[in-house]
């Protein structure tokens, strides 16, 4: 039996309809303290969907300034868009010396396995229960048939339905729906920007490792370490911590 023929009977959302959800991203390690939840937004139209940061909601932490600025939470590489047509992902890399790049990925990115358990209910919908590896995690998801996009945060997708929450084992990333709009009516072209010749997902992490590399040394040298001394310096590495291969 196939992937998809186990869910043929359930009474379906078409894939027609211009549906949008969106995401809170929480980090359950206990030595991560966070100083808010982002919210992501995934909007999927018949040929593509796209996928960014819609909001950000601050924890009340008294160490963490009520002024800090919040233009991080919309930025220009935030923004993925899918095209399942063509089995194809493109995003914008972050800044690599003077250059932004558009950077291609495949679809499928994750190879799932359907666990026959039994479905939970959330938000009124019978989700199913899957496993799969992506980039250096193995990830549980729980997959919703009934919205039959094969989307989800991210690059992760590819199930038989919207993916509706998706943990990483090591909970460095967890993804849960909190909304879902049946009838989207915001438009988000594709910018010409992403137009532009694509580099692949290889390429561009070779690029921004030896940028890291780069800024590393220079770090060393503005700072006169002594033989020995260490000093810490925190990379989101690729801007997207959650790809490790």
């Amino acid at each position: 039996m196939s992937l998809y023929s186990c869910f043929l009977n359930l009474q379906i959302v078409s894939a027609e309809q211009v549906i949008s959800v969106e995401y809170k991203e929480l980090y359950a390690q206990p030595q991560y303290i966070s100083n808010g939840t982002p919210i992501f937004k995934l909007i999927m139209y018949p040929n593509y969907s796209v996928y960014f940061k819609s909001d950000f909601i601050k924890n009340n932490l008294p160490f963490f300034s009520e002024n800090e600025p919040d233009e991080n939470f919309k930025r220009a590489n935030d923004y993925l868009f899918k095209f399942f047509k063509e089995q194809k992902i493109l995003s914008l890399s972050n800044k690599i010396g003077n250059k932004y790049f558009i950077v291609s990925d495949s679809i499928p990115l994750v190879k799932w396995k359907i666990l026959k358990t039994k479905p939970i209910r959330y938000l009124g919908l019978d989700c199913y229960q899957a496993r799969g590896h992506f980039r250096g995690r193995h990830y549980t998801a729980y997959f919703a048939p009934k919205i039959r996009n094969p989307d989800g945060p991210f690059k992760l997708c590819g199930l038989p339905g919207l993916i509706i929450k998706i943990a990483s084992d090591d909970h460095f990333k967890i993804f849960q729906v909190i909304k879902i709009n049946y009838h989207e009516k915001e438009i988000i072209g594709v910018p010409e920007k992403f137009k532009e010749k694509p580099i692949s997902f290889p390429k561009y992490a070779s690029l921004q490792r030896a940028a890291d590399k780069k800024f590393i040394q220079e770090d060393k040298a503005r700072y006169h370490l002594k033989p020995g001394e260490t000093r810490e310096v925190y990379f989101e590495y690729l801007g997207k911590t959650i790809e490790l291969e």
